[in-house]
């Protein structure tokens, strides 16, 4: 299938698995990270914070790229009332999962696009409930083992191992690995763009 895309794409993410769904979706892209440090302000809410650092991490690699269309994204993990992002420690994701038994969680994962060229952006929030089974200690410990690395939101991947006690989605099943496509593709229609 030929390249339609004409303009340059960044990738403002540390995220491995974004850069696969960018490249599995025949989207040429390069990646370069923005280290910048992730708000998690949980008086605020998922909705503001995901789309906070989306922005923050997009305007850092935009200032620096005048001329390409600069993507930033961010993903939390809301259980219950409770913001969950990225576990520090193997410890801390087995008390994710513990805390995720037998619950519905919701996926809420941040977007903003600039246009650096000239100067324009494009911001989108897209949830995903996703259904957890009931899992022992047992379950947990060994799912902790075999799933890792834990850079993830949550600390947990519906991918591979996953899929035994990851069920029932409801949205988008990309938003879940952390870069809604669909959504994505909307912020480009809106900049003038597309990725299709």
């Amino acid at each position: 299938m030929p390249n339609r895309i004409k303009y340059k794409i960044i990738l403002a993410s540390a995220s491995k698995r974004r850069s696969k769904i960018l490249k599995e979706c025949g989207i040429p892209h390069r990646v370069v990270i923005s280290d910048i440090l992730e708000k998690m302000d949980h008086k605020r809410g998922a909705r503001f914070n995901v789309l906070h650092n989306a922005r923050a991490k997009a305007e850092k690699i935009a200032d620096r790229y005048k001329e390409d269309f600069v993507i930033g994204a961010d993903t939390i993990v809301l259980s219950g009332k409770r913001l969950i992002g990225k576990p520090k420690t193997k410890k801390e994701a087995r008390l994710f999962l513990k805390a995720f038994s037998a619950k519905t969680i919701l996926v809420y994962t941040g977007l903003c696009v600039i246009d650096a060229k000239r100067g324009r952006s494009a911001s989108g929030i897209e949830v995903s409930k996703v259904r957890v089974k009931k899992l022992s200690r047992k379950k947990i410990d060994k799912f902790a083992r075999i799933a890792g690395p834990h850079d993830k939101a949550g600390g947990f991947s519906i991918e591979g191992p996953g899929a035994f006690i990851f069920d029932n989605v409801e949205g988008s099943f990309y938003n879940i690995l952390g870069l809604p496509v669909m959504k994505l593709n909307e912020l480009f229609e809106k900049l003038g763009a597309g990725l299709l």
